[in-house]
């Protein structure tokens, strides 16, 4: 199933590469989109095609979106986020000061990656990423902890994943002086 999976999804218009490991420690189907690729119509073939294949919400398996480095000043700082070989190199920068961490590409791992680096380049005590959701209306959600209180970050996938992840954070960030969740003691 594998070999014709990865075909069928390397067939999709924009996709550059496919690489599928069902078995292995970093279980996952990674793409890779070709520059300029429309994420949104990309990832909707994506879905039909893995739900013609029996891939279940329950079991699937992580897909990961690569793209070439690209940066926004809208928050006041410089992002950027590259894949390395077995992740990716997340940057975040100013004028004066410059922070990069290398991560796994799993959700969480690149939203704490920017959260820490951003953090540093502001000069701010780092939050801890809790979780990273996708609703089914395209939105993205990044939860963090401060030690306190849980902040919310959301924003819309309609411009693509970069500039998603890179706004939620930064709401994030903007949230959790103004804490909207209490944590539960556990």
């Amino acid at each position: 199933m594998s070999s014709s999976l990865a075909s069928r999804l390397g067939d999709i218009p924009g996709v550059a590469s496919v690489v599928i490991d069902l078995d292995g420690f970093g279980r996952g189907i990674d793409v890779r989109l070709e520059p300029g690729a429309d994420e949104v119509a990309v990832m909707e073939q994506l879905r039909a095609l893995l739900a013609a294949y029996g891939v279940r919400n329950d079991r699937h398996p992580s897909m990961n979106l690569g793209r070439a480095a690209r940066a926004t000043t809208d928050l006041g700082v410089d992002v950027s986020i590259t894949p390395t070989d077995g992740g990716a190199r997340v940057e975040v920068s100013t004028a004066n000061v410059k922070s990069f961490r290398l991560v796994s590409t799993d959700p969480v791992s690149v939203a704490q990656g920017l959260a820490d680096a951003w953090c540093e380049v502001i000069g701010r005590l780092p939050i801890e990423v809790v979780s990273v959701e996708v609703g089914t209306d395209g939105s993205l959600t990044v939860v963090a902890n401060d030690g306190e209180h849980d902040s919310k970050g959301s924003s819309s996938t309609t411009d693509g994943w970069f500039d998603a992840l890179t706004s939620a954070v930064g709401n994030v960030l903007g949230n959790a002086s103004r804490p909207q969740l209490k944590r539960a003691a556990s």
